[in-house]
């Protein structure tokens, strides 16, 4: 790996001078990298190179979170009552063992948590007339987040959905501002 750096580090050189390196990599590269970083600071450190991990094991990380997230929460659940998955699994889902799949589970549920939400504002707007005074979605949203446990995690929930779902749609559309942002 110093060796490869040393290269990259002479062919960006070559190309624009002065600029920093930046490499992608693997997740069993990308710690040799950073320990070749920790060791040499002075001919391979942060301020010589940038180490990135690959997006596919940024996006893996991000599903394990959510599942370690979800774990408990009657997620698992909910979907093989849905019919969306088979009980044997649930768990897979939960450690991202096929990203392809975990993927689609994590739209699906980014979807269904959207339309329960809409559903809910609705049932809130319908019955609030008689009282006057109609909050807007992103009101109503604070203050069932603030009244409601259940709201808040479900909420948050989708909140994490939604950036990991963001940040696949940023390498699909090879859009790095929004890669960066997420």
């Amino acid at each position: 790996m110093r060796h490869s750096m040393d290269v990259i580090q002479q062919a960006i050189g070559h190309v624009n001078l002065g600029q920093v390196p930046v490499i992608t990599v693997d997740q069993p590269l990308f710690a040799l990298c950073k320990e070749i970083q920790w060791t040499w600071p002075k001919k391979y450190g942060e301020d010589k190179f940038v180490m990135i991990l690959g997006s596919l094991h940024i996006e893996m990380a991000m599903m394990k979170v959510l599942g370690d997230w979800l774990e408990d929460s009657g997620w698992v659940e909910a979907l093989v009552q849905a019919k969306v998955i088979s009980p044997g699994t649930g768990d897979s889902f939960l450690k991202a063992a096929h990203v392809t799949r975990t993927r689609h589970v994590h739209q699906v549920t980014a979807c269904c948590l959207h339309i329960l939400m809409k559903k809910a504002y609705l049932q809130y707007t319908e019955m609030e007339p008689e009282l006057g005074d109609v909050k807007t979605f992103e009101q109503w949203h604070v203050e069932r987040r603030t009244d409601s446990v259940n709201f808040y995690y479900w909420s948050t929930t989708l909140r994490l959905e939604l950036l990991l779902l963001t940040y696949v749609r940023s390498l699909c559309e090879s859009d790095f501002d929004v890669y960066v942002e997420v």
